[in-house]
């Protein structure tokens, strides 16, 4: 990946949260603008958030499958990605969480103490699960989409209680998901 140097967001991009110092758990911490490329590797859509504080989370934007987007943010803002429809964590790096950290190199080689900020590729990818995880994640998104009654489908399948309780959770955690999700879009 060619490095690119980072622009100010004045072009039309936005800029997330705000700057300044914020107060740590190990006392004053210095806020840093830090700029960054999301590109979404996956073949789902995304809904991307960041969080300036532990308990809000903020909606930014959707991303669809392979697009990218230029953001600026700050050091002190942790991302996550969630798949559009069903809610599923997506990963960076193999984490849940993404924290953004400054990134910079020397301006010229002759002046070495000259730096510029760039803009750091962030590629979220699909997170590893088991064979099992995975045949749970696509029955359950199966019904999802084509069936009125996926509880009563699951309680009639001839499989272990326990996947079938599996099910369910996943369930209910996808059509969570797209209540609260459906809220934050439309605002």
């Amino acid at each position: 990946m060619a490095l690119q140097i980072a622009q100010n967001n004045r072009d039309g991009q936005q800029l997330v949260g705000l700057g300044g110092q914020q107060q740590g758990h190990h006392g004053l911490q210095m806020v840093v603008e830090v700029y960054v490329l999301f590109v979404n590797t996956t073949n789902r859509t995304l809904d991307l958030y960041w969080l300036c504080d532990r308990d809000r989370e903020n909606m930014y934007l959707t991303l669809k499958p392979f697009e990218e987007v230029r953001v600026n943010t700050f050091s002190t803002h942790s991302w996550f990605f969630r798949d559009y429809y069903t809610g599923e964590r997506m990963h960076v790096r193999s984490r849940r969480i993404f924290q953004p950290i400054r990134v910079r190199v020397p301006k010229n080689p002759q002046h070495p103490e000259q730096l510029c900020d760039v803009r750091s590729q962030v590629l979220i990818h699909f997170p590893m699960r088991s064979l099992r995880e995975n045949c749970l994640w696509l029955v359950a998104r199966w019904l999802i989409r084509t069936s009125n009654a996926p509880r009563r489908v699951i309680h009639g399948y001839h499989i272990p209680a326990t996947l079938k309780q599996q099910l369910l959770l996943l369930l209910t955690t996808m059509e969570s998901y797209s209540r609260v999700a459906g809220t934050r879009r439309r605002r």
